[in-house]
């Protein structure tokens, strides 16, 4: 174990505490102050300043006259895996607001954790969405010792922090650049790289795609499979605040420019049917001067008519693959290196007839 340097000498010593946790140097707690100063060979101000950094991030707890408490990582990594008890579900948006899918493949992981004999969990927390979300989400996995954790809609903050945490965890969707984290998703990228090829092979030559303005990381790969799937075919990003108001007013906009698309791809299942509802309000015909497709699925998408053409992949699908590398976690094997990407089905609907 290396010996921090002058230079930045606080920042330093909490990184050098971090590379102790992973390399499993103490277990389960720190030494005192006097002797980690012996070991790392600083002053009692300067390890200080550097426990402050990982107290704010949540790896260590708070002192307060008693040797700290180590959060994660280290050689406690495997003993904390074939401890678990529970899967905690972690989402900052609650779960009236999610879509049926959602809600059908987390019933799924539900049942299959329940053959390992796992509880089940789900947790609300907005503030874990925050820009600097350390404190909450290291009180949350300080309440809850024995998870394993399965993040949804995280934000690149969320998945940086139980990166460096060292937990058993498995993203439910689509993980940021540079942040090596096992996740199942769908292959956005190349289901919306089909969806430009279909409008494309229906005669739209201007093509248009619906996204809310805050971005998650499958919209982000989504948006550069649909440019890539349309060549040189002009692409218009509809970008609105994701409220019905604004899809609408975004919508508007679009279709009163000089060359209005003539295939739409919408992101998000409840937008796709705010799409269609508008424009046939609108007087805009659908699919004879409109072609749409919904990139998500959700069962009440089967009663919408005209029916709306979409990609579909089966909840329990979703659900064994999160719960395989949940158990591999929890067996002491290594994640996935590689992101777990499905394909789901393309569904014909009349609002993509042509």
């Amino acid at each position: 174990m290396r010996v921090p340097r002058r230079q930045s000498l606080i920042s330093l010593t909490a990184q050098v505490l971090r590379e102790g946790f992973s390399e499993g140097r103490w277990d389960g707690f720190l030494p005192g102050e006097l002797e980690l100063c012996r070991q790392l060979g600083i002053s009692r101000v300067t390890l200080r300043g550097g426990l402050e950094i990982l107290e704010d991030e949540g790896r260590v707890s708070s002192g307060q006259g008693k040797r700290r408490r180590i959060v994660g990582g280290g050689s406690s990594e495997r003993l904390l895996v074939k401890a678990a008890k529970w899967v905690v579900l972690l989402s900052p948006v609650p779960l009236g607001s999610l879509t049926m899918t959602k809600l059908l493949w987390m019933d799924e992981l539900r049942e299959q954790v329940k053959v390992r004999a796992l509880g089940f969990e789900f947790i609300s927390s907005a503030a874990a969405a925050g820009a600097r979300p350390a404190r909450v989400l290291g009180d949350l996995t300080r309440r809850h010792p024995d998870a394993l954790w399965v993040l949804l809609r995280a934000t690149a903050a969320m998945e940086k922090w139980f990166g460096e945490a060292r937990l058993p965890v498995v993203v439910a969707g689509s993980h940021y650049p540079g942040i090596d984290l096992p996740c199942v998703d769908i292959d956005y990228h190349a289901t919306c790289r089909h969806a430009a090829g279909q409008l494309s092979a229906r005669g739209c030559e201007r093509l248009g795609l619906v996204t809310p303005q805050a971005v998650l990381a499958g919209d982000r790969d989504s948006e550069e499979g649909f440019r890539e799937g349309a060549g040189a075919r002009p692409v218009r990003a509809i970008r609105h605040d994701g409220s019905v108001d604004g899809l609408c007013r975004a919508l508007d906009q679009a279709l009163m420019e000089k060359e209005p698309p003539h295939g739409l791809l919408v992101f998000h299942s409840p937008h796709a049917v705010t799409t269609l509802t508008h424009l046939m309000r609108k007087g805009c015909a659908v699919p004879e001067r409109l072609r749409i497709i919904s990139r998500d699925d959700d069962p009440f998408l089967a009663r919408v008519s005209p029916s709306l053409a979409r990609y579909a992949l089966k909840p329990d699908v979703y659900a064994r693959q999160i719960a395989r590398i949940l158990f591999r976690q929890l067996d002491g094997s290594n994640s996935p290196a590689a992101p777990t990407l499905l394909l789901p089905d393309f569904v014909e609907g009349e609002t993509a007839r042509g």
